[in-house]
């Protein structure tokens, strides 16, 4: 057995006792066991954060998408920071109380609410899991990690633009602005519901304007290079119906003001810049854009002075308190569907969400308004109730 050292007051052990005085009590510390020391009947490889998390991101490339790897990646770089200002080079050396310390330092350097915090520390979790695979740390260690509890009201997000700015936004496009690209993105996801990326992944060959519909297919390209895929893989894939007004506006756009760019595979992109395939970025910039209301009408609803408002410069249009972006008006199409009589079942393929993840995550509508949807059902459908007056059934006068 090691014997026991004692923490010198200037080692970034003694800091960390400082900043989070209940992981690292004063005092005698048992070394930590080094290569050659039996941890759990087995022993431990040294290894370097660095160096795992890059066979972390190496083991796991094929099975990953490559969103899921950024997202990955992201979150142990978060790690690796803040292993490096603690001394911690081996990871051998992490315990219990290095991931509670870890939690702590990470709520502190930003203000992040309990779902992302949850999801840097789950991707965190993950990545330990695989360490425990190759002897980098002890058995058990991953499950030690401190995911917090997520509130129920924080874990749906439930920012939707108002019915009254959706139909702000189109009146202005359809009449200054007809077939932009903005205007034809827009359109897109607010009648549709799809998702960015498959807004993103559209061709001009997916669109049928005779038939009505748009292709939405899986194309990945190769393990190495980001291609258009769809979230949910193949599975994802399936033709949405569009009506005869988008179908006529993604003609007009396509004539008129499609920029004619292949993109680095020799595709057809539906929407382009003069570089090619648009990225998700450029679309979600230019949801900030048209969704801002100096953008749609006279003056500014928050009170600013137009001319000296940072969000009027195009790179800070998101720091309007109206601006939204792609999936906030995703849900507002989904509920919109709902509100006109669209099943769940058929909404469900049509934007490619289960039932329980919609009723969950997409349907906020209010109690109010679905049961005055489920009274327009019963009126349509069961005798009973067809004779009504503003929703109150009307009593038939028997006399006579």
């Amino acid at each position: 057995m090691v014997p026991a050292t004692t923490v010198s007051q200037h080692e970034s052990q003694s800091d960390r006792q400082r900043r989070f005085p209940w992981c690292l009590p004063p005092g005698p510390t048992p070394a930590i066991p080094r290569k050659g020391v039996l941890v759990s009947d087995r022993q431990l490889e040294p290894i370097s954060p660095k160096e795992a998390i890059d066979w972390y991101l190496e083991h796991r490339h094929d099975e990953l998408r490559e969103a899921t790897r950024r997202t990955h990646r992201s979150g142990l770089n978060i790690f690796r920071t803040w292993a490096e200002e603690e001394g911690l080079d081996n990871l051998n050396d992490l315990s219990g109380r290095n991931l509670v310390a870890f939690k702590t330092w990470r709520k502190s350097e930003t203000d992040l609410n309990t779902v992302r915090l949850n999801g840097t520390l789950g991707v965190v979790q993950r990545f330990l899991r695989f360490c425990e695979t190759i002897e980098a740390i002890d058995e058990g260690l991953a499950e030690k990690v401190p995911l917090p509890n997520v509130p129920p009201g924080e874990e749906v997000k439930t920012e939707v633009p108002e019915d009254e700015q959706v139909k702000a936004i189109r009146d202005y496009y359809d009449r200054f602005e007809y077939g932009s690209r903005r205007h034809a993105e827009f359109e897109l996801i607010a009648e549709v519901g799809i998702r960015l990326g498959a807004v993103r992944a559209i061709d001009i060959e997916d669109v049928d304007l005779e038939r009505l519909v748009i292709h939405l297919q899986h194309r990945p390209e190769n393990p190495d290079v980001y291609g258009t895929p769809m979230k949910n893989g193949f599975d994802g894939e399936r033709i949405i119906n569009i009506s005869p007004g988008l179908t006529q506006l993604l003609d007009d756009y396509i004539s008129h003001n499609r920029n004619g760019a292949t993109d680095q595979f020799d595709r057809n992109p539906l929407f382009t810049s003069y570089r090619g395939r648009v990225s998700t970025t450029t679309i979600r910039r230019d949801f900030y854009k048209l969704s801002r209301p100096c953008e749609y009408e006279p003056g500014c609803s928050h009170g600013r002075e137009v001319e000296e408002c940072e969000a009027t410069h195009s790179k800070q249009a998101q720091s309007c308190p109206s601006s939204f972006t792609t999936h906030p008006l995703r849900k507002w199409s989904i509920m919109s569907q709902l509100d006109a009589g669209v099943s769940k079942e058929i909404l469900s393929d049509r934007v490619d969400v289960s039932v329980p993840i919609l009723d969950k995550h997409y349907d906020q509508r209010s109690e109010e308004r679905k049961s005055i949807r489920r009274r327009e059902e019963l009126e349509a459908n069961l005798e009973q109730y067809a004779m009504t007056d503003g929703g109150q059934v009307i009593e038939e006068n028997d006399e006579g």
